[in-house]
């Protein structure tokens, strides 16, 4: 069932065609009024408008603008126009707006309604055909990469799928791998020297690679690769040569060297022996990475060998994660240098030390996040917000986890963490400020002392003075003075007290105190000035 909406600035005429039709009839389950372009627009947001009919004249938004605006969001939508002139100019817009039907009025009720069912037949042919084989077709094409990915990545997780299931995605998707066919995998790991891509441009890396891949090996193999959520790539490779299982050690060579020379970064390559398709393909991957995550980073473009004999490395690495002073504890105290630095003897020890493996790297993480997390405030986000895209990505991808890329987030972190610290100080510290000059203004006749004001603010006088002399740029002294100097020749100038009056009012002990202090600033007496003043 489809939805009506009927727009015109003349109420009778949308009350007259919404009421005196039998919508449902014609296959309208809902209509809907609106007596200006806004209201229309307001309805459109709301609800699965199917057809529009609407006046071209209108006050504001014309029928023509209303089109123009909802086709922004939805191209679905068929447009019927009504209008009280024949003028071709009209007719020519609606249809560059793609409107369906150009109607005069008086509506004629009958044409109207054809024109609706008109739309809907429309709607329906365009259903029908993307349901087609054709489109689907071309949508399989388009996703292809990403279905194949996925098949792949179910194969290495072991999930159970039915031989003949298997048999025809494979079919439909393009892929010359068969049961019982002999292949080999070949599993990469992009290195840290890959320096000119952030973590946010791997895709595009991973792609690059990839290309370059099949660029190298299609003229022997048949290629499958996908990309895992480890961040890892697999290439199955099904030989297309007699005897060509043989030299996929020596092509996968040749392949790190086409990255490192057009790419200018370093692989490992894991590649293992000969197996029977789809046997032990989830067994294979988890064996690859193991041998990867065990050379990580001691060597740039590594190639290794499921079969090669390798003794498991034995890292004895200390992660001084909870060595004093902990990170949490130098955070809250904002001692940023030290944070900094702790992080650092987290993650190196000294240059030359090998990659740690991706455990300990994730461990480290893991532990700098729940350091993080407890610094951030409410205020500023979510906990997921203040850590950031780039830890989420390292998270999802283990595989290119290294001491550079967490020393980089973490140093991003702490700075935005000194940042909102610093902020917040400077806040507390005007906050101060402003309470150290709002009780001098209040209370001038008393005996103002740096002590009395202290305890006021409820500071230590010291810290009390430097704090005011940061963010002012003078001393609490130089405030008073200058504040009672003000005040004194306010009085002098506009009211009739004594001498001796103000200079209790301005907390003088005595007037020839006053009189000598007002003098030195203002270069002559108390009572010269209010002369000159008068």
């Amino acid at each position: 069932m489809y939805q009506l909406l009927i727009v015109d600035d003349e109420r009778s005429v949308v009350d007259s065609l919404a009421l005196t039709i039998s919508w449902e009839d014609y296959g309208i389950e809902e209509v809907h009024c609106a007596y200006s372009a806004e209201e229309a627009l307001e309805i459109a947001n709301k609800h699965a408008i199917d057809v529009l009919v609407t006046d071209i004249r209108m006050p504001e938004t014309d029928g023509l603008e209303l089109i123009e605006r909802i086709r922004r969001f939805s191209r679905k939508i068929r447009c019927i126009i009504l209008s009280g002139h024949d003028e071709f100019e009209y007719a020519q817009k609606a249809i560059q707006y793609g409107t369906m039907s150009y109607l005069l009025k008086p509506v004629d009720i009958e044409e109207l309604i054809r024109a609706v069912r008109s739309g809907i037949q429309d709607i329906e042919r365009e259903w029908l055909e993307i349901s087609s084989h054709r489109r689907l077709q071309q949508t399989l094409h388009a996703n292809l990469p990403m279905l194949r990915n996925q098949l792949l990545n179910d194969l290495l997780r072991n999930r159970p799928l039915r031989s003949d299931v298997l048999e025809e995605r494979l079919s439909i998707l393009g892929l010359d791998f068969r049961s019982g066919g002999p292949y080999r995998m070949m599993v990469v790991r992009l290195e840290e020297d890959f320096s000119g891509y952030d973590l946010k441009s791997l895709s595009l890396l991973e792609y690059a690679v990839s290309n370059i891949a099949e660029e190298v090996l299609q003229d022997l193999y048949e290629v499958w690769h996908g990309a895992t959520e480890q961040g890892y790539l697999v290439f199955l490779l099904r030989s297309r040569v007699e005897d060509g299982m043989a030299l996929a050690d020596s092509y996968a060579v040749k392949f790190q060297n086409h990255v490192q020379k057009f790419l200018k970064g370093s692989l490992t390559i894991c590649l293992s022996g000969i197996g029977e398709f789809p046997n032990g393909l989830s067994e294979t991957y988890l064996s690859s990475i193991s041998s990867i995550q065990r050379n990580a980073g001691r060597h740039h473009s590594y190639f290794i060998s499921t079969e090669d004999a390798l003794a498991p490395v034995n890292d004895r690495r200390r992660i001084s994660l909870l060595e004093p002073p902990l990170l949490p504890s130098l955070l809250e105290e904002g001692n940023w240098a030290e944070a900094l630095a702790k992080v650092r003897r987290m993650l190196f020890r000294n240059e030359a030390d090998a990659e740690p493996t991706p455990d300990h790297l994730l461990t480290v993480l893991l532990y700098l996040s729940s350091a993080f997390s407890l610094a951030f405030s409410a205020e500023d986000g979510t906990v997921e917000e203040q850590l950031g895209e780039e830890f989420d990505l390292l998270l999802r991808k283990k595989s290119h986890l290294s001491r550079q890329r967490i020393l980089d987030w973490a140093e991003s972190r702490i700075g935005a963490i000194r940042a909102k610290a610093s902020d917040g100080m400077e806040d507390a510290h005007r906050q101060i400020a402003s309470k150290v000059r709002a009780f001098i203004q209040g209370n001038l006749a008393a005996g103002i002392s740096l002590q009395l004001v202290a305890d006021h603010v409820g500071l230590h006088p010291v810290y009390l003075s430097k704090v005011y002399k940061t963010i002012t740029g003078e001393t609490i002294g130089d405030y008073l003075y200058r504040t009672r100097m003000e005040r004194a020749a306010y009085l002098l100038r506009d009211t009739e007290l004594k001498i001796a009056e103000i200079s209790s009012q301005l907390g003088f002990l005595a007037p020839p105190h006053f009189i000598k202090i007002f003098k030195k600033h203002h270069g002559c007496t108390p009572q010269e000035f209010r002369n000159r003043q008068n």
